[in-house]
């Protein structure tokens, strides 16, 4: 059982009623995770819906000869392939844990049940299908529509929206090993793809990032909001 307070801060759980807490709170697991383990892996049944309390998680996919790529990263107050869980399939990714992590567990039969029983809980979970649904379709537009260049540029102009509304001066949140492999490359072709955005007005020094022109550079990328988050189109220099 845990505490239906610490549910409350979950966005998943936050619009649920004080019964419906109560119910997910005494069947909800929290689950110690090292660095390097896994707490599924691609091809097991999802049987449990995962909630992150902290730390790191990729998930990553492995291919016909062994090799492994990695789709998303997740950040506390995700959860984890929630249509799997809804629908009783098995998991098409694996979740790694790359930073030491707390892990919420639900019984996936707790979640349909409650969506069973209506109210505003189920509509909740559609929202959440939704917007992970889109994200997806934006992930696979970017990855078929820009060059990997304009891809690298995109990806900085996100994390300058999320860590300062479009400044000018962002840091990258993890080693370039693991942006080259969220990004679908190799780290000699992201250290290529760095030195080729300098011509677009991109400076990087170890893990910080300068963009001298945030309009310039999504003039570059083609930045659209049938390609981006609409949120991030308003910022000028």
């Amino acid at each position: 059982m845990i505490d239906a307070h610490i549910l409350e801060q979950i966005p998943l759980f936050s619009g649920m009623t004080g019964e419906d807490l109560g119910q997910v709170a005494r069947h909800a697991t929290e689950v110690a995770c090292d660095k390097g383990n896994y707490l599924f892996r691609e091809g097991d049944k999802a049987d449990h819906l995962y909630v992150l309390l902290s730390g790191l998680v990729q998930m990553t996919a492995q291919g016909p000869e062994g090799q492994r790529t990695v789709i998303e990263i997740l950040y506390p107050g995700d959860s984890f392939i929630l249509a799997a869980v809804i629908t009783h399939k098995r998991f098409l990714m694996s979740a790694e844990v790359v930073k030491s992590a707390r892990v919420l567990k639900v019984p996936g039969d707790e979640l349909v049940e409650l969506i069973r029983h209506g109210g505003d809980f189920g509509l909740t979970m559609m929202a959440t299908l939704s917007t992970q649904f889109r994200s997806m379709v934006r992930q696979v537009k970017n990855q078929r529509l820009r060059t990997t260049a304009q891809r690298v540029a995109a990806f900085l102009l996100d994390l300058a929206y999320e860590q300062g509304r479009g400044e000018n001066r962002i840091t990258l949140p993890h080693s370039k090993k693991m942006l080259a492999a969220l990004l679908g490359m190799s780290q000699e072709g992201l250290s290529r793809t760095f030195t080729a955005l300098k011509e677009q007005g991109v400076d990087i020094d170890h893990n910080q990032v300068h963009i001298d022109s945030i309009v310039k550079l999504r003039r570059f990328c083609g930045f659209s909001n049938m390609l981006d988050a609409s949120d991030r189109l308003s910022r000028k220099d």
